[in-house]
């Protein structure tokens, strides 16, 4: 297995990037690489130290498919109540991308968005791969925990914590016609 990335030598923003071209040339090749990216901090992505894991890269004949794992520590707010708390997070990497046996109407990335590709030439650049697989990971809504009560919208404190000191905490008369549905508790007893 061969190793890619960035560990202790070359610093973030120095491209990572693996020649696939032998792979992509012999039908049924294959290769695994060890994979270490510290991802650029101008990014904007909320990883903690380097994304580890594995991929495999083989040629199917009419397709390259890459596969594997990533681990990365990631650093997220809550959406309800704001603190924030890392998370490990496991990737999944599955890719497909043409060679020159793969029909002019399969559709990969490489030939659609060329642009958007982490492959070009049959040279596979890792850190873009990570960045994209990293970016694609973060939850859009991230919760904490089940029962985060969130933050009161009046003082602002978080509810976790325990109740605010606002007065009529909790009230909130747009609800009042619903509550009416709700057996009341006195009614159960009976």
């Amino acid at each position: 297995m061969r190793t890619a990335g960035r560990g202790a030598g070359p610093g973030p923003g120095d491209e990572v990037r693996i020649d696939l071209a032998d792979i992509a040339g012999t039908p049924g090749a294959r290769g695994r690489y060890a994979i270490s990216e510290v991802l650029d901090p101008s990014d904007d992505l909320p990883v903690m130290g380097p994304v580890t894991g594995e991929i495999t890269v083989e040629n199917a004949g009419s397709l390259l498919l890459l596969r594997g794992q990533l681990r990365a520590r990631l650093r997220l707010s809550c959406v309800r109540c704001l603190t924030e708390s890392e998370r490990e997070v496991e990737i999944a990497v599955e890719e497909e991308f043409a060679t020159d046996l793969t029909a002019p109407d399969v559709e990969t990335i490489d030939r659609d968005e060329p642009e958007r590709a982490a492959i070009s030439d049959y040279v596979l650049d890792v850190s873009e791969l990570v960045r994209q697989q990293v970016a694609l990971s973060v939850p859009m809504a991230f919760v904490c925990e089940v029962g985060c009560r969130g933050i009161c919208p009046t003082c602002g404190k978080n509810l976790n914590e325990g109740p605010c000191a606002c007065p009529g905490a909790g009230d909130d008369s747009r609800w009042d016609v619903l509550k009416g549905l709700l057996p009341r508790a006195r009614d159960k007893d009976d």
